[in-house]
């Protein structure tokens, strides 16, 4: 197996995270591993705001959703912020900047898992007090934040998320998610 293919099989969005800081060199290691993502005109959409400031850190913890309790201790968080502009424009409606950003943070998990780290993304904040604790424009969105950590112990996990972290890797069978040379899902609706 190639040492990408090893990473990728070996990412897990943990939640066991410690407090242990993350040098500046490692961080922007990561920040460099999602700049170097392809993008539509090599437009680069991704705007990347790395909250490792104290203050700044826990003011920004302040708007995370009480599912992601686990996050408190998080010594690094990074912003993912674009605008449908900052991309190619699809004629159809489709967002491609979102495309994007989403590979920029996919080096970046991969980067975080070669060297030892967690980045778990989330979408559990309240955007518009973040938007302003970061300094973040209103015609911006922030489209993720990834928490990015040491691991640490399970012991302050829910007893579901301590079952999720020693459980073995849940997935599809590839055959649910990759027809070839035809659209054949049957997927059901998801109910809002």
């Amino acid at each position: 197996m190639t040492e990408i293919l090893k990473a990728i099989e070996t990412r897990r969005a943990k939640r066991a995270i410690s407090d242990r800081p993350i040098p500046r060199e490692v961080a922007e290691s990561l920040l460099r591993a999602a700049h170097l993502a392809p993008s539509c005109a090599n437009n680069q959409p991704w705007r990347l705001i790395a909250i490792d400031d104290p203050q700044t850190l826990e003011a920004a913890k302040e708007h995370l959703l009480s599912g992601n309790y686990w996050a408190q201790p998080a010594p690094l968080l990074i912003a993912v912020a674009s605008r449908a502009d900052l991309d190619c424009e699809i004629p159809d409606g489709r967002k491609y900047h979102l495309f994007g950003c989403g590979l920029a943070v996919m080096n970046l998990m991969v980067q975080a898992t070669d060297l030892g780290l967690i980045a778990h993304p989330i979408a559990g904040y309240r955007q518009s007090p973040l938007k302003k604790t970061l300094g973040v424009p209103d015609e911006y969105t922030v489209i993720a934040l990834i928490i990015v950590a040491h691991p640490g112990p399970s012991e302050p996990l829910s007893e579901k998320h301590r079952a999720e972290e020693t459980g073995p890797r849940v997935r599809r069978p590839l055959e649910d998610v990759v027809q070839w040379n035809r659209f054949a899902f049957d997927d059901p609706h998801v109910s809002e």
